[in-house]
């Protein structure tokens, strides 16, 4: 899984001390620093642009800047960004209807591709193509365009969809994120927090670093744990022929998307495994653990 990426949202901080305020994030133990811009016309707001990208990249040059582009021509603006210095670029798929020529734009620049969708958005709207593209995949939890809005949690089975079809890519969720929200978007799989406020506002932000941090290094580490309990069941069936393992990888796969149960077990992201080492200790012959003569299922 990805690893944990904490990006407080400069939304949120003294605009009027901007350099200042990036700097004490990156202090404090950031990873990232997310930065939103916005047109006016994609959303009703008028935020920051490429010189203040440029002031704040040349005050903190190891600054890693998050942009979340809320525009209408997500593609107009690449080129400005990237030469101001930034790190990520992120559009909203409802701002385009050709995100792979956006993607391709980013990329030509040398920034990384990621794409935003808003809470009215579904996860299948994100197209496997899309999706195994990008770098990272923006699930809002809040409406675009203002901060301080309440975390919407209706969001998170998207989060826990996203993770399941693209297990590798980064999973990003902004909007009234916090201590006592994070544990949601941990579990549903998120590994780039933004969170705005509940950083910039925190008597210590450091101590609300790490703690978001943890919480979500800790989900990774119980879904891992989760992946690799395994128990025997000896009238489990061994999968030796190719087609026969791709037939139930593929039925895996689909439970895993739709929540329900798969043929061995009930959690499909461990029945994935399960079905590769079968399948590789039947075709190389071992016995043991994970031998052809034992089947396994996932423990419940």
């Amino acid at each position: 899984m990805p690893k944990v990426i904490i990006a407080p949202s400069v939304l949120a901080s003294d605009l009027g001390n901007l350099n200042c305020e990036c700097k004490r994030m990156m202090d404090d133990g950031a990873d990232w620093l997310h930065m939103d811009i916005m047109d006016g016309h994609f959303v009703p707001n008028i935020v920051m642009g490429a010189p203040i990208l440029s002031s704040v990249k040349k005050a903190v040059p190891d600054i890693f800047m998050d942009c979340h582009m809320m525009v209408t021509e997500p593609g107009r603006w690449v080129k400005d960004i990237a030469e101001a210095g930034g790190a990520s670029y992120t559009f909203h798929l409802e701002a385009t209807d050709e995100p792979m020529d956006v993607v391709r734009l980013i990329r030509a620049t040398g920034m990384k591709a990621s794409v935003a969708i808003n809470p009215g958005t579904p996860a299948s709207e994100i197209s496997d193509e899309l999706g195994n593209e990008v770098d990272m995949i923006l699930v809002m939890t809040v409406w675009p365009g203002a901060g301080g809005q309440k975390f919407m949690k209706e969001c998170m089975p998207k989060v826990a969809e996203l993770r399941a079809r693209f297990p590798h890519v980064n999973i990003e969720v902004d909007g009234g994120v916090a201590p006592k929200t994070i544990h949601y978007c941990a579990e549903a799989g998120a590994n780039v927090i933004v969170a705005g406020t509940a950083v910039f506002a925190a008597e210590s932000p450091r101590d609300v670093i790490a703690f978001l941090r943890n919480q979500c290094t800790a989900a990774q580490e119980r879904i891992l744990a989760e992946r690799e309990q395994l128990i025997y069941d000896p009238n489990a069936d061994v999968v030796e022929d190719d087609d026969e393992f791709e037939k139930r990888r593929e039925e895996a796969m689909e439970g895993r998307r739709s929540g329900a149960t798969t043929p061995v077990g009930s959690k499909p992201r461990a029945y994935l495994k399960h079905l590769d080492r079968r399948r590789s200790s039947a075709t190389s012959g071992k016995s043991g653990k994970f031998g052809a003569d034992l089947g396994m299922t996932l423990k419940a």
